[in-house]
């Protein structure tokens, strides 16, 4: 009965807008045609209305063939009434304004000068109208559109690119835990003190996920940040979410995302955080409600660029965008939200209404935990245990949870009522007495344990957990498979309500990407159970390096280890963490690193960190890895490099990706451990712009044009033309680097002169040095033949502007489009198209033949070229 009222009451509503519009416009052509134009206020109007109309008539076309579902027309019902009040105000307005042709001359006087005092009425009343124009295209785009945007092929490519970590594991886990829904949405929680912001607000996002869940033209993408995940705690990693998130309601491709996917060689390289925040804004704008939630901004690993992403998102001023963002109180979230909400829209949770969640929370404790139950049988006990936490810390919900934690383990009465009465004060207070419960035989290992959560740089695995207590680094060996716990949930027993453990089905699923490299099973993830946890362990005490387990395990412990896989992926990792590195921990790295120790082979056995996707190869040797000096001079760890040295490492022994150890640190940016030219360590300081060390190598005698014969870049003036380090390039070029060296053989390359790198990459100002300096400009490359042919198939104008006016050929033949103007249409590029056109290109047979659609607006626009003469 429902469907059958929304079908009618879309349809007459139509039928109504129709009619309505079409009387509309017939007064304003009447207005027209007796006083020969219309009011400047009321031109645009006469522009769009018609659009409207059209796009009306469409939607009316889909509901008699039957192609729009209920879903769709329920949406529709409120924007056409919405239409049709919008052309009711403008029709007040023009009777107020518009003279008639048999008014007086007073009459027609009182309505021009009326008329003068409605442009902001009108202009209002025009943005509503173009707000609704685009919900209705939409609604029509969606359904007549033949896209699965959760199957479609080149979208699941695209998504597997960016690869972002999944959400969703942190939504249902807040809806899963019942403390979680007991709370209400908010911008930045006030007055609430560290470690007492309240849990996840899934109640209220359940409010924004159902008020989006029937309506196609709403859509909501969220992201929660999470000290457990370190992939969570990213914000360009954030942005891919949302990207993908919005994907997967789209009705078409979105051709932003489309054209960065394309420009980043298909998925094989990685897009800029500006790229992926342009491809943000034009999907958001694809919608006509965007709601996006961002959680928990106060666990973000790097605030200061997420503030900058959440001003610039704020600066896109975009009407069907809502944002809601969660956090605790910090300063620098504070200041740089304080400009962008108004206070009528923040939400402050005052201790008092956080005092309601937490009795709500404490009673359900009461009833259903399998620990409190025991005192079911007392009504006045329950009250008893109610009114003692309900008397405690106001507003501090993880304070009370902690204490329902310990009262649980209360035997009798007795032991219930004195807990009762010396309750910790403060959360702090909470955590000390937690960890003074511990057992003297736990608590080396509780220490072990939490040290590890702490630092860890993805989630840890139960199994994982269970063979850090047999960790210890005042000993040799530091393992002992011993001391593993044979039941690993006893880590629960040993940490208490520190930690929480969580149970995946399918780990990779639900913690996408949890390491940049290497594969983790399924099982239970054992984390942190609260921020603040973490926050007491680092002001209390520093815990141990997990970089200094690096040199752990003997060779029989290898195969056997759950944990020895983590400590061969991440060691390097915590490591760079530590900053500068004491005595003890650079004394364990160069331990690994000596040749003689066979735990450095052991770790590049298990993961080689330049084939991050290569399996566990334990048949290798320590001829067919990378060398200690190597990676030392990989990461710029100076002062390992130099005793390694001194123990007689060979400093020219080619290694790895960048052929040796110099090349290596020139690759990594690390000019102290440099000392002359060897190989290629030239190109790969030229490729990361590092104009230090290029001035450097170039003093000591580097070959300024040595081919490499690497895929991406033949020479140090290709590399850092293709990256745009326009400093490194002036210094090359003034060093005698020829600027049109070609590579040898550029059977699988892009590009072969540094002019079609820099165009392949974008970089105008990099174009232009390299013209200046004589770069052959119509020099040709292979697979797309020169650099007016990549210009045009990247769609960057301003660069084919640049080599039109020095005199590109653009008729020029070759690569795989044929030429700039066929490459510019199969791409759509019509700016491109049409500059080509105006400079004498004559292609468009071939272009008609690739893109009809390209051509058609072409030819619309073709009295405006000068090339109307190529029309046939």
């Amino acid at each position: 009965m429902a469907e059958a009222l929304a079908v009618v009451g879309v349809v007459s509503s139509i039928v109504q807008l129709l009619d309505f519009g079409t009387t509309v416009l017939s007064r304003l052509k009447e207005y027209q045609s007796n006083l020969g134009e219309v009011p400047k206020s009321f031109r645009q109007i006469d522009k769009e209305l018609p659009l409207l109309l059209h796009i009306i008539q469409q939607i009316q076309d889909a509901l008699a063939a039957g192609s729009v579902g209920i879903e769709t027309k329920t949406a529709l019902l409120p924007v056409v009434k919405g239409c049709q009040e919008q052309l009711e105000l403008r029709q007040s307005i023009f009777d107020k304004t518009l003279p008639k042709a048999d008014d007086s001359s007073l009459e027609k006087s009182k309505k021009a000068i009326s008329s003068l005092g409605q442009d902001g009425k009108v202009e209002r009343i025009l943005k509503n109208f173009r707000g609704f124009t685009s919900s209705l295209t939409f609604y029509y785009s969606a359904a007549s559109s033949t896209l699965p945007p959760l199957n479609d092929a080149k979208l699941i490519e695209i998504r597997r690119w960016l690869s972002p970590p999944d959400p969703s594991v942190n939504y249902q886990k807040s809806c899963n835990n019942e403390k979680r829904t007991l709370g209400y949405g908010f911008f930045t929680a006030k007055n609430i003190p560290n470690g007492k912001r309240m849990p996840h607000l899934s109640s209220g996002y359940m409010d924004v996920f159902q008020h989006c869940i029937s309506d196609p033209g709403k859509v909501v993408a969220y992201f929660y940040f999470d000290f457990n995940d370190l992939q969570k705690q990213s914000p360009e990693l954030m942005v891919r979410s949302l990207i993908c998130q919005l994907s997967q309601k789209c009705v078409r491709i979105p051709t932003n995302l489309d054209l960065l996917f394309s420009s980043c060689d298909n998925g094989h390289q990685n897009p800029s955080l500006d790229s992926q925040l342009d491809v943000l804004q034009q999907m958001i704008q694809e919608y006509p409600q965007c709601y996006i939630i961002l959680d928990a901004l106060d666990e973000c690993k790097d605030r200061a660029e997420l503030m900058d992403i959440i001003n610039q998102i704020s600066g896109w001023q975009l009407d069907n965008l809502h944002v809601l963002v969660t956090s605790r109180e910090e300063r620098e979230i504070q200041n740089s939200l304080q400009s962008l909400i108004e206070d009528q829209n923040t939400i402050c949770l005052e201790s008092k209404l956080v005092d309601v969640d937490i009795q709500k929370y404490v009673r359900t404790r009461l009833l259903g935990d399998a620990d409190l139950k025991k005192w079911q049988k007392s009504s006045d006990v329950q009250y008893e245990i109610e009114a003692a936490l309900m008397n405690g810390p106001r507003g501090m919900f993880r304070w009370a949870v902690c204490q329902l934690d310990a009262l649980g383990k209360c035997r009798n009465r007795l032991a219930l009522r004195n807990s009762l009465r010396t309750l910790p004060p403060t959360l702090d207070e909470t955590y000390d007495r937690i960890l003074c419960a511990i057992s003297d035989e736990d608590s080396e290992y509780a220490v072990r344990i939490l040290s590890w959560l702490a630092f860890s740089s993805r989630p840890l695995l139960l199994e994982e957990v269970s063979e850090v207590v047999a960790i210890d680094t005042n000993r040799d060996p530091m393992f002992s498979r011993d001391e593993v716990l044979e039941d690993p949930s006893d880590v629960l027993d040993i940490c208490s309500s520190l930690i929480t453990i969580t149970t995946t089905v399918d780990i990779m699923g639900d913690f996408l990407r949890v390491s940049d490299f290497g594969y983790v099973p399924s099982g239970k993830v054992v984390g942190l159970a609260h921020y603040s946890v973490k926050e007491f362990l680092i002001s209390e005490r520093s815990p141990s390096n997990p970089s200094r387990k690096c040199d752990l395990f003997s060779h029989e412990d290898i195969k056997a280890s759950k944990l020895a896989q983590y400590t061969a992926e991440f060691w390097i990792t915590h490591a760079q963490a530590a900053g500068e590195r004491g005595e003890d921990l650079s004394h364990q790295i160069l331990s690994l690193l000596l040749k003689k120790n066979s735990a450095y082979l052991n770790s590049v056995k298990m993961f080689d960190i330049e084939r991050p996707w290569a399996d566990s190869d334990f048949t290798r040797v320590i001829e067919d890895v990378q060398t200690p000096l190597y990676i030392a001079s990989l990461f710029g760890w100076t002062d390992i490099v130099e005793q390694l040295i001194s123990e007689g490492a060979n400093i020219h022994a080619r290694s790895g990706s960048y052929g040796n150890a110099l090349q290596a640190a020139s690759y990594s940016g690390h000019e102290k451990t440099q000392g002359g030219s060897y190989g290629n360590a030239l190109e790969a300081a030229s490729g990361r712009g590092y104009k230090e060390i290029v001035c450097l190598l170039l003093t000591a005698g580097a070959e300024i044009n040595a081919q490499s014969g690497r895929d991406d870049c033949g020479n140090a003036l290709q590399a850092a033309s293709s990256n745009g380090h326009n400093d490194v390039v002036k210094v090359l070029l003034s060093k005698g680097a020829n600027v049109n060296a070609q590579r040898k053989d550029y059977s699988t390359a892009l590009y072969s002169t540094a002019l079609q790198a820099a165009t392949n990459r974008g970089h105008d100002n990099t174009v232009r040095l390299l013209l200046t300096a004589g770069a052959n400009i119509n020099a040709k490359g292979r697979y797309y033949s020169n650099a007016l042919q990549l210009a045009s198939v990247r769609g960057y104008s301003k660069i084919a502007k640049i080599l039109l006016s020095k005199g590109a050929n653009v008729n020029a033949q070759g690569g795989y489009h044929g030429d700039a103007l066929q490459a510019a249409s199969s791409q759509g590029h019509l700016e491109i198209a049409k500059m080509l056109l105006s400079n004498g290109a004559t292609s468009m047979l071939k272009a008609l033949e690739t893109d009809t659609s390209t051509l058609t607006v072409l030819k619309a626009d073709a009295t405006t070229t000068h090339s109307r003469r190529h029309w046939i």
